[in-house]
């Protein structure tokens, strides 16, 4: 059996569009809603994910709008015009109406990466009810830069230019191991939906969620910000300032560093969603060892399970942890 033979693929239909996904693991298991970066797909950390699996993770990868297969954001507005560029919120909306779709009970683990990890972050702000937990991995979201070298967000200003050095992002020693599966990802995704290639790009770059995250991080939801420490096209930005109870991680590598690193990827996964769900019981007094034959799913408190979260904007600024 090779390593990726429990991928599964399947298109649903959420609100009349098609929303193309990957699924893998035990349907039983506990989900983590995981969400690609800027051109690619899911298919581009299927070696990750099925190491995730076999660590007990159920992974459910939808392929964002516009992307390897899924139906386009509206790019025409109310009055038939065509819309001033995308937004995040309407990314976000399309997968929380998927999770809606797929009638999971209970809150999710969410991770996202560049792009996915914008999106994420949106989704825990408009769906608070459906995000148990937020992995950020070289997500977009701290502010545009101002100079190449600032340390602000994006590394350029051009969004073309940011686009062509995610060519130039991997070593020559990851070239053949990762570039097959993105360029199989990135190609058809450039050639079916170009405007959306190019407005989702533009959004990438102007992005700015670091209050968004601080309010999140305020209401007590768990948030691990992750970088790889060579990467040459995102920089933490305004995303620095936030302050959670968890430290960010930083990881060796490139800003595809968990394509390319699969192994050390599902680690790291699998060890943030079982702090996550630890921080949440230990918010509320409960243990947290866990029991034998427990899952994580056990240690979501029973409120949560029905999910009776707050929305963001009503929550007080008393940082909890």
């Amino acid at each position: 059996m090779t390593r990726n033979a429990a991928v599964r693929w399947r298109d649903v239909l959420v609100d009349g569009a098609v929303v193309r996904l990957m699924e893998a693991g035990d349907p039983a298991a506990d989900p983590l809603l995981f969400l690609h970066g800027w051109g690619l797909s899911p298919a581009c950390y299927a070696d990750g994910f099925s190491r995730l699996t076999a660590a007990g993770v159920r992974v459910i990868a939808p392929c964002l709008p516009g992307f390897g297969g899924s139906d386009g954001p509206a790019l025409l507005g109310a009055d038939g015009g065509l819309r001033n560029g995308l937004d995040l919120a309407s990314y976000a909306t399309r997968i929380g109406r998927l999770l809606d779709v797929l009638g999971l009970a209970h809150p999710v683990f969410v991770a996202g990466h560049s792009f996915g990890g914008g999106v994420a972050l949106q989704l825990a702000v408009q769906r608070p009810d459906r995000v148990r937990s937020l992995t950020l991995v070289n997500s977009v979201g701290g502010a545009p830069s101002r100079t190449p070298r600032d340390g602000r967000g994006m590394t350029s200003a051009a969004w073309w230019r940011w686009a062509a050095g995610a060519v130039t992002e991997l070593s020559p020693r990851e070239v053949a191991k990762s570039a097959p599966s993105m360029l199989r990802a990135f190609v058809p995704n450039a050639l079916r939906k170009p405007v959306t290639l190019a407005l989702s790009a533009r959004l990438a770059l102007t992005a700015s969620l670091a209050a968004s995250a601080d309010a999140l991080v305020a209401s007590g939801l768990p948030v691990l910000f992750v970088w790889g420490d060579a990467d040459r096209l995102i920089a933490p930005g305004e995303f620095s300032s936030v302050a959670g109870a968890l430290p960010t991680e930083v990881v060796a590598g490139r800003h595809g560093w968990l394509m390319t690193q699969p192994e050390e990827f599902a680690v790291l996964m699998r060890n943030a969603l079982v702090v996550h769900a630890m921080l949440e019981r230990r918010r509320r007094g409960q243990a947290v060892v866990l029991p034998v034959g427990a899952s994580l799913a056990d240690l979501v408190p029973l409120e949560r399970r029905s999910a009776a979260r707050h929305p963001v904007a009503q929550v007080g600024r008393t940082r909890t942890g």
